[in-house]
């Protein structure tokens, strides 16, 4: 049965959630996005299992395994992960959220995905968190996701900013705000939300030292002008994604305050 935009909205605000973060290629920003959203999971205690599906640049496992109880799990996505390790965790743990980044080249599991997810009827409803980067293969990406799964997911479209940053360029999103992509995604209530811009070096420097986002806002090693950034620029962006409400599994969570952040009092 197809159901209405309203109609899902409604449903999903009752169901957990299973949050897919997937974008057309590697170098977009979508395991940024994975790791900030489990970042908000932590300072917000929402109960969240988070897996790592990209063997070949694991970062969710390596900025937050420490951080998170149980550590964050590893695993190949494809369909074994369904009927597997996944399902059983889900009964198991039962967690508000399920966090997944996963690699590119694997929309050919999507669908099965969702429908073994459906047929097990263990309470979660699937978002997926498109990260649109400059190339048209972003497009090209989620108009897939819509072809393949339609209305049985909702859906979350980020723009990332960091492509948006040179004025010499074309709008790196103009083909997608003019895309009929675009006009299916709305059509089936999908949210859009903007990654906003952090420069190079700072995401550099926490790289190196393998921090959370909050981690680095209080670590000594970090420059003082490191630290006053992201104390500027994390309150903003969750503000940003807080958005996403009940689909990203944020209703009721709050963005933290900086004079908090520079003080280090909040620690994940």
């Amino acid at each position: 049965m197809n159901l209405t935009s309203s109609q899902r909205t409604d449903t999903a605000a009752l169901n957990k959630r299973i949050v897919m973060c997937t974008s057309s290629k590697g170098g977009t920003g979508k395991s940024l996005v994975a790791r900030f959203l489990l970042d908000m999971y932590l300072a917000n205690n929402i109960p969240a299992v988070p897996y790592d599906c990209d063997p070949n640049n694991p970062q969710l496992w390596r900025h937050y395994n420490s951080s998170v109880p149980g550590g964050v799990k590893t695993i190949k996505f494809n369909q074994r992960i369904v009927s597997g390790v996944l399902q059983d965790d889900l009964e198991k743990l039962a967690p508000n959220v399920v966090l997944l980044d996963l690699p590119s080249g694997v929309g050919e599991y999507f669908q099965d995905f969702v429908q073994d997810i459906e047929a097990a009827n263990l309470g979660y409803r699937i978002t997926m968190v498109s990260v649109l980067g400059r190339s048209k293969d972003s497009i090209i990406q989620l108009k897939r996701l819509i072809e393949l799964c339609g209305p049985q997911v909702d859906y979350v479209v980020v723009k990332n900013l960091y492509w948006d940053r040179d004025e010499k360029e074309d709008n790196a999103f103009l083909k997608y705000k003019e895309s009929k992509t675009r006009q299916s995604a709305s059509e089936l209530g999908a949210i859009e939300l903007n990654f906003f811009l952090l420069v190079d070096r700072v995401y550099e420097e926490i790289d190196s030292l393998d921090l959370t986002f909050t981690e680095a806002v209080a670590n000594k090693a970090l420059r003082l002008s490191t630290q006053g950034r992201l104390s500027v620029w994390i309150p903003k962006q969750e503000s940003e994604l807080l958005k996403g409400g009940s689909l990203l599994r944020l209703e009721g969570a709050k963005p933290r305050d900086r004079n908090t952040l520079i003080k280090g009092a909040i620690i994940i």
